[in-house]
């Protein structure tokens, strides 16, 4: 037997872990992230006794494929339905939208789930992608390199671009325009410990219609935290007029907005930017094969469509490309199948 093809995933957010789920069946993978654990956005921080899902606060479903996924990870035990219909500045969901679903116990997760038997590497980032005959070279901060005969890469397009620069790849002229194209928005995240009730009612959180705040969510109503512990999440505009503010001073303006009152703020206050939180501007195609180069597919929320849903979505398609560049041979006995698939 020839040795298995081996493929490079760069990100282990939502669309890297479901491509390197589905590519793991029939060749050689491995995952890279730069981030000290798995997830990107499903993201969740333990400060003190507090618990906070920092990045994605939900999922919803609005395909059949991935309702199928969802479901699965609830027979999995690790998602469950949290409340139905979009939340208003009241906290009063419509009971007849979709479904909101949360990880179990926090969003994180979900992410963990996912990379389940895989091999991922985090606190790995990856410095260039370099072309070398049919393969890449994958080089690595500590100079390090690793030779892949394809790569997928989910890491925000921003970012993605780097890699390709720091290694002197030229994309096809459609490809960097198209590449070029997609915008994302920042978002500056504040996580406050409480001493006491925040004052929201079930399902613990609210979406202002006016004001600095997009979202602020109660962690403990949630079921993530044991204690009072507040998420908030700055609208796009806000964050980027406040993009380079001190931590001291976005937080107290989103917490002064927030009207908790200051006597029920712990000391433990910390402040996450997320630079690339949301695509604005998405590429229409679930992901982008690029032309003239070895095997290279970019994916995540960015490509088809944004969210949860989107990133899964983007990096199943992004597998099944390269399963049609690469060919897809029979896997080896022992192969087991995805957690998903089970």
């Amino acid at each position: 037997m020839r040795p298995r093809r081996r493929v490079a995933v760069v990100g282990a957010g939502v669309a890297g872990l479901t491509a390197a789920r589905r590519l793991t069946r029939s060749f050689e993978v491995a995952v890279f992230d730069k981030g000290r654990g798995v997830g990107g956005r499903l993201a969740t921080r333990r400060i003190g006794d507090a618990t906070f899902d920092h990045g994605a606060q939900f999922i919803t479903t609005h395909t059949p494929d991935f309702a199928a996924t969802v479901a699965g990870w609830e027979r999995a035990g690790v998602a469950q339905p949290w409340f139905r219909g979009r939340i208003g500045p009241d906290g009063i969901p419509d009971p007849d939208g979709h479904a909101r679903f949360r990880g179990v116990d926090t969003m994180n997760a979900i992410a963990k789930h996912l990379a389940e038997g895989l091999d991922v590497r985090v606190a790995t980032r990856v410095m260039a992608l370099q072309p070398s005959d049919a393969t890449w070279r994958v080089r690595f901060d500590d100079g390090t390199e690793l030779v892949a005969d394809a790569v997928v890469v989910t890491a925000p397009v921003p970012q993605a671009l780097a890699l390709l620069t720091a290694g002197a790849v030229r994309l096809s002229a459609p490809d960097g325009e198209a590449l070029h194209a997609i915008r994302y928005e920042p978002c500056l995240a504040v996580m406050a410990a409480l001493r006491g009730p925040s004052g929201l009612t079930a399902p613990g959180a609210v979406a202002p219609d006016d004001g600095p705040i997009d979202w602020m969510a109660d962690n403990h109503l949630k079921g993530v935290s044991l204690v009072p512990a507040i998420t908030i999440h700055a609208t796009a505009d806000f964050s980027r007029a406040s993009w380079a503010s001190s931590d001291e001073i976005v937080a107290a303006e989103l917490l002064r907005s927030a009207a908790l009152g200051s006597d029920e703020i712990d000391d433990l206050v910390q402040v996450q930017r997320w630079r690339f939180a949301r695509p604005s501007a998405i590429h229409p195609d679930r992901c982008l094969v690029a032309d003239g180069l070895p095997p290279l597919v970019f994916a995540g929320d960015g490509f088809g469509g944004a969210k949860v849903e989107g990133a899964a979505r983007s990096g199943a398609a992004a597998a099944g490309a390269l399963e049609s560049l690469l060919g897809r041979p029979d896997p080896p006995a022992g192969i087991g199948a995805s957690v998903n698939d089970r």
